[in-house]
């Protein structure tokens, strides 16, 4: 943790605070850098594709859509989570 900030101003960064703050109040824990469900839907995308049908070039497409996603993941971590949900709701005009 950085050093608190000089009373009068403000501080430089999110972290420097008078007292000290635990990592998971300020950020959510990711799975390898993305958030549990997109892993999950990449992970049995991949099984289904490379074990099922035989398509081991699927690897390749895995590997560049993780790190599509965690590009994504890197600037808002919600971001995955807010998509899948609004995808999974349904349309109702009221």
């Amino acid at each position: 943790m950085g050093a608190a900030a000089a009373p009068g101003t403000a501080p430089k960064k999110i972290y420097d605070y008078a007292i000290p703050v635990r990592r998971s109040i300020i950020h959510r824990d990711l799975w390898l850098g993305i958030p549990f469900i997109p892993l999950m839907i990449l992970g049995f995308a991949t099984i289904l594709m490379v074990f099922t049908f035989g398509q081991i070039a699927f690897l390749v497409v895995t590997v560049i859509s993780w790190f599509v996603l965690k590009q994504i993941t890197r600037h808002d971590e919600w971001l995955l989570d807010i998509v899948i949900t609004s995808l999974l709701q349904p349309d109702e005009l009221r």
